[in-house]
C-alpha cells in the first residue's frame, strides 16, 4: 500500500515536471519564432528574383536564385565609400555613451547625495519618453548652439552643430542621447550588487574615491561595459532618429538605409520594377544587419554572463 502511494506520488511529479518542461519549451519555441521568422524571411526573399515574386507558387524558397538584389543593394548603399565612417561613427559614439553611463552609475549606485532618488526618476523618464518628443528642441538648441551667450557675444553668432558628429557626441558626454537612460539603469544594477567591503578595504589601503573606481570597481565591470558598448553601438548602426536629424549629410549605414524610402531612387539607377525595388530593398535590410549579428555572435559570452550578473533577469 505504501509503494503504491510512492509510485503514485513518483508519477505525478515526474508528470508535472514533464509538463512544466514542455510548456518552457512551447514558450521558448513560441518567443524563437515571432523574433526569427521575420529575419529568415527577408533573408530567403532577398535571393529571390522578379519571377518569384510574381509566381503564386512560391513562398519563401526562392525558384529562381539571384545575386542581382545584392548587387544593387551594394551599388544604392554604397558600401564602399561608407563601410569606415559605418563602423567608426557608431563606434565612438558607443564608446562614449558606455564611459559616461559608468561614471554616472558608479555615483547613482555607491553614494548618497541630496536629490537623489529624483534625478534617478529624470533617468528613468529619459528610457520612457520617445526621442522624436525632443527631437525639435535638440534640432533647434544644435542650429543655434551657445553656451549662456558667450559665443554670440565673443563671435558674434552662435554655432551651427548640424551635419557634424558633435550634437550625438554631446549629447552622449552629457549622458542624453539615444537610450542613455537604459545604459544608465543597467550599470546601476550591477555596481548595487558589489560588495560594500571592496570598497571599504580599497579605503583602508590608502586609495582615493578615483582610485577605488579606477582600480577596483572598473576592472570587474569589464563585462557590463561590454553588454552596454553593444547595446549602444546596434541602436547607433541602425538609428533613424538622431542620425537623420543631426549628421543627414553623412555617409554611413543608417543615413544610406533611409534613402531606400524614396521610390525616385530606383529610377535614378535604372530599376523601374517596384518589385525589383523592393527585392533590393530586403537585400540591404540583410546586409545591415548581419555585422550585427557577427558582433554578437562574438561576443555572445560576455553579453549572456554581464546579464545574468546585473540582476536584468529578476
Amino acid at each position: 500500500m505504501t509503494i503504491s502511494a510512492h509510485k503514485k506520488a513518483k508519477i505525478l511529479k515526474n508528470t508535472r515536471s514533464f509538463l512544466i518542461k514542455f510548456g518552457r519549451a512551447i514558450l521558448l519555441f513560441g518567443i524563437c519564432f515571432v523574433i526569427l521568422y521575420p529575419l529568415i524571411t527577408k533573408f530567403m526573399i532577398s535571393f529571390m528574383s522578379i519571377e518569384d515574386v510574381y509566381d503564386n507558387s512560391v513562398r519563401y524558397i526562392p525558384r529562381n536564385f539571384t545575386l542581382n538584389n545584392y548587387v544593387n543593394a551594394f551599388k544604392i548603399l554604397e558600401i564602399k565609400d561608407i563601410v569606415w565612417m559605418s563602423f567608426l561613427v557608431p563606434g565612438i559614439l558607443s564608446v562614449i555613451h558606455m564611459c559616461a553611463s559608468t561614471v554616472v552609475a558608479y555615483g547613482f549606485a555607491r553614494y548618497n547625495f541630496r536629490f537623489k532618488n529624483f534625478f534617478f526618476v529624470l533617468v528613468i523618464l529619459g528610457m520612457v519618453i520617445p526621442p522624436d518628443l525632443v527631437l525639435l528642441p535638440l534640432y533647434m538648441r544644435f542650429r543655434y548652439f551657445d553656451i549662456f551667450g558667450i559665443l554670440e557675444m565673443l563671435m558674434g553668432s552662435s554655432l551651427n552643430l548640424l551635419n557634424t558628429p558633435w550634437p550625438q557626441v554631446l549629447l552622449g558626454a552629457t549622458c542624453t542621447g539615444l537610450k542613455n537612460g537604459l545604459y544608465i539603469f543597467i550599470m546601476v544594477q550591477y555596481f548595487r550588487g558589489l560588495p560594500k567591503e571592496l570598497e571599504e578595504a580599497a579605503y583602508v589601503d590608502g586609495a582615493g574615491t578615483f582610485q577605488a573606481f579606477m582600480k577596483v570597481f572598473l576592472p570587474s565591470a569589464r563585462q557590463i561595459m561590454m553588454t552596454v558598448f553593444l547595446f549602444s553601438f546596434v541602436w547607433q548602426w541602425l538609428d533613424d532618429i538622431y542620425t537623420s536629424a543631426f549628421m543627414k549629410n553623412t555617409k554611413i549605414m543608417s543615413t544610406q538605409l533611409l534613402r531606400l524610402s524614396n521610390t525616385d531612387l530606383g529610377n535614378a539607377m535604372g530599376i523601374q520594377n517596384t518589385a525589383e525595388f523592393s527585392l533590393m530593398r530586403n537585400a540591404s535590410m540583410v546586409i545591415a544587419l548581419l555585422p550585427i549579428l557577427i558582433l554578437y555572435l562574438i561576443c555572445q559570452k560576455y553579453f549572456t554572463e554581464s546579464v545574468e550578473r546585473s540582476g536584468l533577469t529578476g
